[in-house]
């Protein structure tokens, strides 16, 4: 019984891990530069593009 209860538990959190994951992915514009970029497994190479990730947030000279 106890093997079950942790398995499952392990479950629930790999579960609530995977779906937090994919919130964190930021939201291009489609059709932008970071965009393409991403898609291609990438991060964009513009100077513009290249501060705004330091700072953690997305270009919005090339996402408006």
């Amino acid at each position: 019984m106890k093997k079950v209860l942790s398995l499952l538990a392990v479950s629930a959190l790999l579960a609530s891990t995977a779906l937090m994951g994919a919130d964190t992915k930021k939201k291009y514009t489609a059709g932008s530069c970071c965009d393409k970029a991403q898609k291609a497994g990438k991060v964009c190479p513009h100077p513009c593009c290249v501060e705004a990730e330091k700072k953690g947030e997305i270009c919005k000279k090339c996402n408006s």
